[in-house]
């Protein structure tokens, strides 16, 4: 890929809510505690926490089988988000 796109690319997964908040769950003591709380002030993740639970509660399978469903490679999302750590 370019170098000036993957530069690109970069500046804005950093700036992104989403990565954001990985690394700080993936960078927590106590990650779950930190989830349930993150969901009290946000109702998106509340509902995402809800989506789970109700889809048999495996964020990890979940997240895999929806990926399939749109065709994505999530090892492609998972190195995304941890080369941005």
């Amino acid at each position: 890929m370019n170098p000036i796109l993957n530069q690109l690319m970069g500046t804005a997964l950093q700036n992104n809510p989403i990565v954001q908040m990985f690394r700080q769950v993936m960078t927590a003591q106590n990650p779950n505690m930190l989830i349930q709380q993150m969901a009290q002030n946000n109702s998106q993740l509340k509902q995402t926490l809800d989506f789970i639970n109700q889809n048999g509660g495996n964020a990890k399978e979940l997240f895999y089988r929806m990926a399939q469903q749109k065709q994505t490679d999530p090892n492609t999302i998972i190195n995304n988000l941890k080369s941005n750590m």
